[in-house]
């Protein structure tokens, strides 16, 4: 399979509650809103965001979303359809399968998502994230979907298993937390055959 094509995807793209489409400079403001909160962020890989930094990484989402881009990732506002609201972003970050034989030209991603904690506890983040799987699978044809949570990331875990992931492994102790505790990690995955979309 060739290297997946990012522009050939049409946008915007709806689910029952949600609009996702490419994330733009003008998201800057709603995407701080979150990601500079640190209930938000405790269970990311960065810390609060600043008005600076927030437009630095969605920069780097346009550009690695751009055809022949070195690290190829699809950067997806989540907007409330009424509003035009963005209340969350998602990401599905591609790479070649690993192959330690014939060459392959298959390809994978790794999705993560982060929402606006006045929408958590509606199902919204299994909606966007289901979405993503349905980017990954139907439309890039990609042959596996992963993602990490942090075990006691109690929300994140059951948002996985709600869209039909497998806990295919946990980490003990593996990343030294913000509070300078040791977090399990648990990685879920999803391979094409298995993906009931």
């Amino acid at each position: 399979m060739p290297r997946p094509d990012l522009s050939a995807l049409t946008w915007p793209r709806r689910t029952d509650r949600l609009v996702l489409r490419p994330l733009t400079p003008d998201d800057v403001d709603a995407v701080l809103a979150y990601r500079g909160l640190p209930e938000v962020v405790v269970h990311l890989s960065h810390g609060v965001l600043d008005r600076e930094q927030v437009t630095a990484r969605i920069a780097d989402r346009i550009a690695r979303g751009l055809p022949g881009a070195g690290n190829p990732l699809l950067g997806l506002a989540v907007a409330d359809p009424r509003t035009g609201r963005v209340v969350g972003d998602v990401m599905l970050r591609l790479e070649p399968s690993h192959s330690i034989g014939p060459v392959t030209d298959e390809w994978e991603g790794t999705i993560g998502y982060a929402l606006h904690p006045d929408v958590h506890g509606r199902g919204l983040a299994a909606e966007a994230a289901a979405a993503l799987l349905a980017i990954g699978f139907r439309d890039l044809r990609l042959r596996r979907i992963t993602a990490d949570a942090y075990a006691d990331n109690v929300a994140s875990n059951r948002v996985l298993h709600r869209i039909g992931m497998r806990l295919e492994s946990t980490s003990v102790a593996t990343s030294l937390g913000k509070d300078g505790t040791w977090l399990d990690d648990n990685t879920w995955a999803l391979l094409r055959e298995e993906w009931r979309g």
